[in-house]
């Protein structure tokens, strides 16, 4: 079986076994005008095992919902190749992946009135992404660990299930039942809107009440929803465009891949507006440390691909990690040489600096005043979830630790 891998409906590769039995695969472009990814440059000779899977992996679930689906389907959660085949006509950015020799059905909706709403979120535990087992017309993939929904929802709010290829446009993620996290979704929003409210240009969310919890609704930035029909927006994240699978999606001591410094350098290389951008990982990288996000790891930033270059897509998945103890406080991304926000200082934030590209006397002002605005407007943000009926006491730990942080970078400038 030969796989199919599309990009606006034109075909411009395929992916290939190298035997039936194999879980290896290889991707070779049958029209090399525009790259799949910085790691997969046009070429008319195919990509080994290993140069091919760390972009298609990422397309894929992880963890517990990637061996629930794998059961479901009756595959091994080991064959991506499989997985691919099943999954792929709906992916994160632009590209499908279709079996070569099926033929494309009319994309359709099964839209969900409140009741099926509320029984697709009890389900996600049961069904990840809200894929049926047999139902051939429900094949779609989301990288990532957490239980959610992948769905369509039209201008005047409805929601539904994209069938046959059709576009996904929306993300609904619900609050998980593991009691160590609890209010995971209030959680994001509020660091998401905090983040708007900021100035920093972040995926649009809302919190809605479904099957009696919080959920997270995310609009998706790899969607321009202004087209009718919608149309993909291609895009991957730093991990693809590194060249690693997702298991290498931390950085450990001493490594120099996933980091902000090799961010830097794919911006400056491959960017369009790589000094905007650079300045918009200074800011991701602050707020994260505000907020306490020690889980920004590099599949949670991600390029938007453009003629001519790509660009820093809209942050996303901005949550608060620190303020549940249970969950490891290690830097995804080191700071400088730090691997701990405890460790963060005046040097680290220069070598922070170092890293971007930016002049440290020029970015230590300029992190204070962010810090002086992400502060003076949680108190705003926390209020307008206690009018709005979506306060959570988690919120106000979290507010105690954006002050504390806030006044830590504050000090940092003048290298205490």
């Amino acid at each position: 079986m030969t796989l199919a891998v599309t990009w606006d409906g034109e075909q411009v590769g395929v992916l290939e076994r190298a035997d039936e039995r194999s879980r290896e695969y290889a991707f070779t472009y049958v029209q090399p005008r525009r790259a799949l990814s910085l790691s997969l440059p046009t070429s008319t000779t195919s990509f080994t095992p290993a140069q091919s899977r760390p972009f298609f992996e990422a397309l894929l679930p992880e963890g517990a919902v990637r061996e629930q689906i794998a059961a479901q389907l009756k595959l091994a959660a080991s064959d991506s190749y499989g997985l691919l085949a099943a999954l792929g006509r709906d992916c994160a950015g632009a590209i499908q992946i279709y079996e070569s020799r099926r033929t494309s059905e009319p994309w359709s909706v099964e839209w969900l009135d409140d009741e099926g709403l509320d029984e697709l979120v009890r389900d996600l535990p049961r069904r990840p992404l809200g894929v049926r087992a047999g139902d051939e017309r429900l094949r779609l993939s989301l990288a990532g660990v957490q239980r959610k929904a992948v769905l369509v929802r039209d201008r005047d709010g409805r929601f539904g299930q994209p069938l046959n290829g059709m576009p996904s446009t929306h993300i609904l993620k619900p609050d998980p039942d593991d009691s160590g996290v609890p209010a995971l979704a209030i959680n994001e929003c509020f660091c998401m809107r905090l983040a708007v409210a900021c100035g920093l240009e972040v995926a649009p969310v809302e919190l809605l009440i479904l099957a009696d919890r919080p959920c997270l609704v995310v609009t998706r930035f790899d969607r321009d929803l202004d087209d009718a029909p919608v149309r993909r927006l291609h895009q991957e994240d730093f991990c693809q465009a590194l060249g690693l699978t997702p298991d290498f999606k931390y950085q450990h001591e001493g490594w120099e891949v996933p980091s902000f410094a090799a961010f830097a350098r794919l911006l400056d290389d491959h960017g369009v507006r790589p000094g905007a951008d650079r300045l918009m990982l200074a800011g991701a990288a602050v707020f994260n440390y505000l907020i306490g996000n020690a889980d920004a790891h590099a599949k949670n930033f991600s390029l938007l691909h453009e003629p001519g270059g790509v660009r820093m897509a809209p942050l996303y998945d901005l949550v608060s990690t620190a303020v549940y103890p249970e969950v490891n406080q290690d830097l995804a991304l080191e700071i400088g040489d730090a691997h701990h926000a405890d460790a963060v200082g005046h040097t680290e934030w220069a070598d922070l600096a170092t890293d971007l590209g930016l002049r440290a006397r020029f970015f230590a002002p300029w992190r204070a005043r962010l810090a002086s605005r992400v502060q003076g407007t949680a108190g705003v943000v926390l209020a307008e979830a206690r009018a709005e009926g979506w306060y959570a006491p988690v919120l106000e730990d979290l507010v105690g630790l954006i002050n504390a942080r806030a006044e830590r970078v504050r000090r940092s400038v003048d290298g205490d």
